[in-house]
């Protein structure tokens, strides 16, 4: 088996440049994050354009996340396997008000979403491009969804979930018994 056998998809390699160039000194500062001795701009270059059967492995890709604080490659592998990406809020932040801040996103997401198909299915076709950013508008309805869900698992959520409701804002939730 060879690296030229299994080239990395476009998608993934796309996300992996993207997470190089939103990073401060782009591809020089990457390399030598990853190698302070013998990275270099062309070597890292050539992994993600895959020169010569090179790839950027995947322990590489991770590495690159980390230090970048990014996660624009488990992004795009979760998008190429169909799913969504949902990067799961610090405990501490989940409460009524994160709730809210995700409803109120997913709103203007939706709303975002209808005005596009609007738009695009004006005419009676659907083109790549159109078809393309709707995608996009549909992931994101998906992931703000996911989101929603975790957090509301995280705060109300019972076995092996922790118990939040004591955390939750007593003057955002009140019950009638």
């Amino acid at each position: 088996m060879d690296n030229k056998d299994f080239p990395t998809q476009d998608d993934i390699s796309d996300a992996i440049h993207k997470l190089i160039t939103q990073f401060p000194g782009k591809y020089s500062a990457m390399a030598k994050e990853l190698d302070p001795v013998a990275g270099t701009e062309n070597a890292l270059r050539n992994r993600v354009r895959q020169v010569s059967g090179q790839v950027v492995p995947l322990g590489m890709a991770v590495e690159m996340e980390s230090i970048s604080g990014r996660s624009d490659i488990t992004e795009a592998m979760c998008k190429h396997a169909g799913g969504v990406f949902v990067k799961l809020p610090e405990i501490e932040q989940a409460d009524n008000e994160e709730l809210l801040i995700k409803f109120n996103e997913l709103m203007s997401a939706l709303g975002l979403f209808a005005k596009a198909h609007n738009e695009f299915t004006a005419d009676g076709v659907l083109d790549n491009n159109e078809s393309k950013k709707l995608k996009a508008k549909g992931y994101r309805i998906q992931s703000l969804v996911a989101e929603i869900y975790a957090v509301t698992v995280m705060m109300f959520g019972e076995g092996d979930a922790q118990d939040m409701r004591s955390r939750a804002s007593s003057a955002s939730i009140k019950r009638v018994e």
